[in-house]
C-alpha cells in the first residue's frame, strides 16, 4: 500500500498523531498510514515489525540514535493497539 506523500509542511503537519514516548507526549508524522502500510505486510517477528516502523518512521521524521529504543518500544506499542482495534 502507498499512501500519499504529503504536499506540503501543512499537509504534513495534519498527518501528525500524538503518542506517549517514554511518557512524553510526541507528535509523529504519518504514523497512521506508516503502521497501515506495515500491517499488510503481515510480518509475525515483532523484531522484524519494529524495524521496519523504525526505518520508516524516520523517513519523515528525526529521531537521534539515543531514543530510537524508546521511539520503538512507544510505535509498536501503537502499531498493537491498531490491530487489537481491528480485531473488534
Amino acid at each position: 500500500m502507498a499512501f500519499d506523500k504529503p504536499c506540503c509542511p501543512a499537509d504534513a503537519l495534519r498527518r501528525v498523531k500524538m503518542i506517549l514516548v517514554n511518557g512524553i507526549p510526541t507528535g509523529i508524522t504519518l504514523l497512521d498510514e506508516i503502521i497501515a502500510e506495515v500491517k499488510e505486510m503481515n510480518l509475525t517477528s515483532e523484531q522484524q515489525i519494529k524495524e521496519i516502523l523504525l526505518k520508516k518512521v524516520k523517513v519523515y521524521n528525526y529521531l537521534s540514535k539515543g531514543a530510537e529504543e524508546m521511539y520503538g518500544k512507544a510505535i509498536l506499542a501503537e502499531y498493537k493497539k491498531s490491530l487489537a482495534l481491528n480485531k473488534r
